[in-house]
């Protein structure tokens, strides 16, 4: 008989063997649920970090949207020149400004690429407050909401070396804004 069937059969050492032969097994499956909970954690924070950014960035981008419109829309009263609805050569600012589907569609992207810089700091700066990454993705519109994308690094317990570029993601949407219906779905894509 081997050395090791005899030390297994015997009755003496029998727990103790079987202790020390389950130890790391039993480690192996606790570091591996660990890397779950570990998964979870990081994903629950992104996902409050996108949704943090998605409010600001909504607020952000109502204000700036106001503002937008008014200074184009001043622009065209002023070419008015005290014109009355009705008569010759008068504009509708509103029509020049927002008046057809495609002018909608170029407003928005107007503001946002001319702004992109403002949004991405207010995202940047709501999601490392909250404790996600710096990187990740603004899109217009989802439902007409602003969605935030938000990757924040993983960092497992175990097997480092194998994840060690992963990010995890989490997504948020802000609250429904009619500007935001004038965008089509996904049409704009802010990666920061």
């Amino acid at each position: 008989m081997l050395p090791i069937n005899r030390v297994c059969l015997s009755k003496r050492g029998n727990v103790t063997t079987l202790w020390v032969a389950g130890l790391p097994a039993f480690m192996i499956i606790f570091m591996f649920l660990a890397s779950l909970a570990v998964v979870w954690m990081t994903q629950s924070t992104s996902q409050v970090a996108a949704d943090a950014s998605s409010l600001a960035v909504t607020k952000k981008l109502d204000q700036l949207v106001e503002e937008e419109k008014q200074r184009r829309m001043n622009a065209v009263a002023k070419q008015n020149q005290g014109k009355e609805p009705g008569d010759p050569g008068y504009v509708d600012p509103y029509y020049a400004v927002l008046g057809t589907e495609q002018k909608r569609q170029f407003f928005m992207e107007s503001v946002v690429s001319g702004h992109k810089e403002k949004l991405v700091a207010t995202v940047r700066s709501y999601a490392e407050k909250n404790g996600g990454g710096r990187h990740g993705t603004i899109r217009l519109s989802v439902h007409d909401r602003i969605e935030v994308r938000v990757k924040t690094q993983f960092k497992p317990p175990i097997f480092k070396e194998d994840f060690k570029n992963t990010d995890v993601q989490g997504s948020g949407t802000g609250p429904r804004r009619e500007y935001l219906s004038w965008v089509k779905t996904g049409s704009i894509k802010v990666d920061f």
